[in-house]
């Protein structure tokens, strides 16, 4: 059994190299992240107990000492866990913030980037086979040297690997952004939370759609789709500058200071 304690937790959360708040504007791409060792959320991922190796044993461990450090912060403040409760239960909302959000333009249309995107990969399954036996032709005519032909594939791979990835982040982050725009009595700061929300959807969509333009270059036979993909992604990051105005200008911690 571990013997680490809440206190080594909240030890481990104090590291004064971590970048407050860094985590909550990131796409979680750690594997091409340049801060991950300014990351509370990275060290979290990373922390294991000196027993065990079973990464099941250690993320009990995490959430068993998070549970515990939570109670501790309850009450240093003087409070139990019933009056925090029943202060998140005094004033329901008298809309539903979900409900909200499922209906705003930006999740339907991030929706909507979703399908065609699904749509995309259903419908021209094994066109990336059908460029590798290209690019073999166009080798064994010397057309195309071996520099050539690597340098092409990486750059789709890389394509594939940025909208493979960003596909989901786009709705699940702009959904987020619009759930908390439909919150009552926000604070300064949730408020700044969902402009940063906006901020990363904004930037997943500028990486989305030079992605997208670099598999439109290399696969021209392609051109109509991709640019309906295209014509969707610029149409949802019009919308977003236009609901969130404050999106861009958001400075989020670490990245853009």
């Amino acid at each position: 059994m571990s013997h680490q304690t809440s206190k080594d937790f909240l030890k481990l959360l104090k590291n004064p190299d971590f970048i407050d708040g860094i985590y909550n504007y990131c796409d979680s791409w750690c594997e091409r992240c340049g801060f991950t060792e300014k990351c509370m959320n990275f060290a979290m991922r990373k922390y294991k107990t000196p027993d065990y190796d079973d990464p099941g044993d250690s993320l009990s461990d995490v959430f068993r000492q998070t549970t515990d450090l939570i109670k501790q912060v309850i009450e240093d403040k003087g409070l139990n866990r019933e009056e925090v409760v029943n202060q998140a239960d005094a004033q329901p909302p008298t809309r539903d913030p979900h409900q909200e959000a499922d209906k705003h333009r930006n999740v339907i249309n991030a929706r909507e980037y979703t399908r065609l995107y699904g749509s995309f990969l259903r419908e021209e399954q094994g066109f990336m086979k059908g460029k590798g036996v290209e690019f073999q032709n166009e080798l064994n005519k010397g057309a195309l040297s071996v520099e050539e032909a690597e340098e092409a594939l990486s750059q789709i791979e890389d394509a594939f690997e940025v909208i493979n990835w960003y596909q989901s982040l786009i709705y699940i982050k702009i959904r987020n952004a619009c759930q908390l725009f439909f919150e009552e009595n926000l604070s300064d700061f949730m408020t700044d939370f969902y402009n940063g929300k906006a901020k990363l959807t904004l930037i997943s969509i500028d990486r989305s759609i030079a992605a997208w333009l670099v598999l439109q270059v290399h696969f021209p036979e392609k051109v109509n789709k991709i640019t309906e993909i295209l014509l969707q992604l610029e149409k949802l990051r019009q919308y977003i500058e236009k609901d969130f105005p404050n999106a861009r200008k958001f400075v989020r911690p670490g990245f853009d200071k």
